[in-house]
């Protein structure tokens, strides 16, 4: 039996624009994606069967992750046998360790998938070099946001959020403090409450953007606050509190429920001051230190 314990990172958006909605009835955005050091882990046993079937046993710390076919791990090593016609059977354990929020804008279940997929690629001997465009492919069938976990860097995001170009000078060179009031916001309904049938296309913003800097906060805004906000006030009360406690920008991640803040990494007792406050509301927070 091999076993692995791996690290399964969030992610933030830094802006997030709905450019409108497209003939294939999805929308078009453009975002940038940045990881965090908030993680998942992922354990994962894997032994040959002799059965001619997978065997697949999900486990987690926590009773709403689903451990059946639903579950994106599961999903994804199913397509990823698929594709790739592979014949030999195997008994699968996978133990996931939830620390990041469900349906919280930080894409826990696509990191979670994409962790399985480049485990699967490393333990079955998948040539990346020859298969990089299969996996892209595969990625995106998964979910819109798995290729990104795949690369696990800055990058520009257009389309549904799976075309990218990589930001190699793109560093957030802050501490970000993430704070969710134990909310979550469903992406389909987030996007069906952007009404934008038959608007015109707006224009990219972000596309030209290749280093952060708050003097471009003007476009680094995320379309989704303004009906998210609605739904549940508590998110804009806490990002006016987070730049109140000293944070030089705060933003709304994907289509929420989770919003953070940025502060000076020579400040560190404004942003442990603040993460403080929300815990102590029982807010779930995590503070990710500047390297």
């Amino acid at each position: 039996m091999i076993q692995q314990v791996l690290n399964s990172h969030a992610k933030i958006n830094i802006g997030l624009r709905i450019l409108g909605k497209r003939e294939d009835g999805f929308h078009e955005l453009e975002t940038i994606f940045y990881p965090i050091k908030l993680r998942d882990i992922i354990t994962i046993s894997i032994e040959k069967s002799n059965a001619d079937t997978n065997s697949v046993v999900l486990k987690s710390n926590k009773s709403y992750v689903p451990l059946t076919r639903e579950n994106l791990c599961y999903i994804a090593l199913e397509k990823f046998f698929k594709s790739f016609s592979i014949k030999e059977c195997f008994n699968f354990e996978i133990d996931i360790e939830k620390n990041i929020p469900v349906s919280g804008g930080l894409g826990g279940g696509s990191s979670n998938a994409a962790t399985v997929m480049k485990f699967l690629v490393r333990e079955l001997n998948i040539d990346v070099s020859s298969n990089k465009q299969k996996l892209i492919d595969l990625a995106k069938e998964i979910g819109s946001d798995v290729p990104f976990f795949l690369l696990m860097k800055p990058c520009y995001a257009v389309g549904r959020g799976e075309k990218m170009k990589a930001l190699p000078n793109f560093v957030v060179d802050y501490d970000i403090l993430i704070v969710n009031p134990r909310a979550r916001v469903s992406t389909r309904w987030a996007f069906e409450k952007m009404e934008l049938e038959g608007k015109p296309m707006k224009n990219r913003a972000l596309d030209t953007i290749q280093y952060f800097n708050l003097e471009e906060s003007g476009n680094l805004i995320n379309d989704f606050e303004p009906i998210v906000f609605d739904k549940i006030p508590e998110l804009k009360k806490i990002k006016d509190r987070l730049l109140e406690s000293g944070a030089v920008y705060a933003s709304l991640s994907g289509s929420g429920a989770t919003i953070y803040g940025l502060y000076n990494k020579f400040e560190q007792n404004k942003s442990r001051k603040a993460m403080h406050e929300f815990a102590s509301q029982g807010y779930y927070t995590f503070l990710s230190i500047s390297n």
